[in-house]
C-alpha cells in the first residue's frame, strides 16, 4: 500500500467510503476510448479506460486514478523485481477453439510473432536500457483443452496458472519467466467491474506481488478500440501483446518497478499514439526510450 505514489495516502475508497486495508495494481492497457468520472467532492476520479497502472481498493474493489496524466517523462524505478538475461516465456493457449484445425497456423503465427517480439535488435534488446534482460520462448505451446467461461475473473486466472504449475501442465519458472495466456472468442476477461474490450484490450499482473508467477492476458482480438493501426485481428493482438511483454518485463509486479507518472513506459507513449512495426513486421506498441528521450520507432 505504501509503495504506490498515486494511491499510498488514500485511507478511505472516494467511491463508497468504506475503509481501504490495501490496493491490488494491474498493469493494464485500456481501450481508445477515454473518459474521466469525476467523484462530487473529491479530487479524485475514476478513469475508466486510461492506459497506466490501475488501483483497485481493498477490500470494496472500486478502481480510483489519483493523479492526473503525466505530461513530463519523469521515469522512476520503485525498487521491484525485473526481467533478466534467460528468463523464460511460455504461451498457453486456453480453449478446445486453439486445438481445431482451422486454428493451427493462427497459434504456429503467434509463436512466430512472440519469438520475433523477444528477440528484436531495437525492440526488446533496447530495454537494457532498463537493466533488462533478453528472454527466450519455450517453443513448443501449452493448449488446454477445457474451455474457461465465459465471463472470466482475473483472480480465476491466478488460481488456474497456479494450478498448472503444481499439476505439471505447465514449468515452474519461479519468478524467472512469464506466461502469455491467449483467450478464445467469446471470453470476457473482468477485472472487478471492468471488463476487455469494453474497458481495456489487455493486461499484466502477478500472483503473488514479486514473487510471482507472472502473466499476461491476452483476450481474443477486440473488434474495436484496441487497434490504431490496421483492421486486421492479428495486428490488434500483436500490439497489445507486445505492449503487456515489454511492461511485464519492465514492472513485473506492477507499480513496483519502471513507470513514469501512473504509467509503464509504453502507456506514456500510447497518449500520443504512432504505427510500429519491428522488422520483422509485426505491428507493436512503443515504449520510452531514455536514452533518446523520445518513443521508440520502428519500421
Amino acid at each position: 500500500m505504501d509503495r504506490c505514489d498515486s494511491c499510498r495516502h488514500v485511507t478511505t475508497c472516494p467511491a463508497c467510503r468504506s475503509s481501504v486495508t490495501s490496493f491490488a495494481h494491474v498493469g493494464v492497457r485500456g481501450t481508445t476510448s477515454q473518459l474521466r468520472i469525476p467523484i462530487l467532492g473529491s479530487k479524485i476520479t475514476y478513469d475508466s479506460q486510461r492506459s497506466g497502472v490501475w488501483h483497485y481498493a481493498q477490500p470494496c474493489q472500486h478502481r480510483i486514478y489519483t493523479r492526473a496524466p503525466t505530461t513530463s517523462a519523469d521515469v522512476k524505478y520503485n525498487g521491484g523485481p525485473l526481467w533478466k538475461d534467460g528468463y523464460t516465456w511460455q504461451n498457453i493457449y486456453w480453449g478446445s477453439y486453439y486445438n481445431m484445425p482451422t486454428t493451427k497456423a493462427w497459434v504456429q503465427r503467434l509463436q512466430r510473432a512472440t519469438r520475433n517480439i523477444e528477440a528484436d535488435p531495437t525492440y526488446s534488446r533496447g530495454l537494457r536500457q532498463y537493466n533488462i534482460g533478453v528472454g527466450k520462448l519455450i517453443d513448443m505451446p501449452v493448449i488446454i483443452n477445457a474451455n474457461p467461461p465465459s465471463q472470466l475473473s482475473d483472480n480465476q486466472i491466478g488460481k488456474a496458472v497456479t494450478g498448472w504449475i503444481v499439476d505439471g501442465t505447465v514449468p515452474d519458472f519461479a519468478g524467472k519467466g512469464a506466461y502469455n495466456i491467449f483467450l478464445p472468442p467469446n471470453t470476457i476477461a473482468s477485472l472487478s467491474g471492468d471488463r476487455s474490450c469494453s474497458s481495456f484490450c489487455d493486461y499484466h499482473n502477478t500472483v503473488n506481488g514479486p514473487d510471482g508467477p507472472f502473466y499476461t492476458v491476452e483476450p481474443y482480438p477486440c473488434s474495436q478500440g484496441c487497434n490504431q493501426c490496421t483492421s486486421d485481428p492479428f495486428d490488434t493482438l500483436t500490439q497489445g501483446l507486445s505492449e503487456e511483454m515489454v511492461e511485464l518485463k519492465t514492472d513485473m509486479d506492477p507499480g513496483s518497478g519502471w513507470v513514469i507518472g501512473n504509467e509503464e513506459i509504453c502507456d506514456f507513449c500510447d497518449s500520443s499514439f504512432v504505427c510500429n512495426r519491428i522488422s520483422t513486421g509485426e505491428y507493436v506498441n512503443s515504449w520510452y526510450d531514455m536514452s533518446r528521450k523520445a518513443c521508440w520507432r520502428g519500421v
